[in-house]
């Protein structure tokens, strides 16, 4: 199977005019023509899962309608989608904003989906689908280091409690560097999926590590590439795997 993981920036773009005639003023742009491009390269790779994060819900930026609907409806994926803030955020009240989240696309049919709100930060909020042999959890860790580990800690307990093996998979916004998810992975089970650890942001020189796809022992990762796309200010993630059947008792 093939999972994509992609931060879209609500399909606003990048590059230098982005910040022109004000700084991020590239946020209020339209975002019908950015998205057609994110569409026709998702469409190339054919996966079978897409976690996108910063997606818009049906802002004036995409003519009111919602792009994961709009993608998931191009590609003839199901789709899942919702606001990136907390039930009680202010920020759901506000416009623009109160669009704003992250989607699961899916070409595979999910037994169930749902929304969990982690602990702490602005950006709360975690998407999981539960498929036939495995669950896949979609996140958007905040920017704030003691948010971030009250959110790690919380997904700890989560993964704990899956049945199935796991992929998590999002903007980890890891600016410090991976090593802060050294105790997580230790306490999870959870390894890295990219063996080179490859750079993801900005997408034009790409100096950081935002983007992760991490997996649960069951999980084997047969390939995984970072493509050279600048559709947005991250670069996606593409990973190929392959979920292994559980060891029974008496076997």
């Amino acid at each position: 199977m093939r999972v994509v993981l992609y931060n879209i920036r609500y399909g606003t773009g990048t590059g230098w005019d982005y910040h022109l005639p004000l700084p991020f003023s590239g946020l209020f742009r339209r975002t019908e023509t950015s998205l057609r491009r994110v569409s026709s390269f998702i469409d190339e790779i054919q996966p079978d899962i897409v976690g996108l994060v910063e997606v818009d819900g049906g802002s004036y930026r995409h003519g009111g309608e919602s792009q994961a609907r709009c993608l998931a409806e191009d590609l003839k994926l199901d789709h899942f989608f919702s606001c990136k803030y907390g039930r009680e955020s202010i920020f759901r009240k506000l416009p623009i904003l109160s669009s704003q989240g992250n989607a699961i696309l899916s070409r595979v049919p999910a037994k169930r989906t749902s929304k969990i709100d982690l602990e702490r930060g602005m950006k709360k909020t975690l998407l999981a689908a539960e498929f036939e042999e495995f669950v896949f959890l979609l996140v958007h860790l905040p920017l704030g280091l003691g948010a971030r580990k009250a959110q790690l800690d919380h997904l700890t307990e989560i993964v704990r409690e899956c049945r199935k093996p796991v992929l998590l998979g999002g903007d980890f916004n890891l600016v410090h560097g991976s090593a802060e998810l050294s105790g997580f992975l230790s306490r999870t089970g959870l390894r890295d999926a990219d063996p080179l650890e490859r750079k993801t942001y900005p997408s034009r020189l790409p100096r950081f590590r935002l983007d992760f796809l991490l997996v649960g022992p069951n999980v084997i990762v047969r390939r995984f590439d970072v493509p050279d796309v600048r559709f947005s200010d991250h670069l996606p993630l593409i990973c190929d795997f392959e979920v292994l059947p559980e060891e029974r008792e008496g076997q």
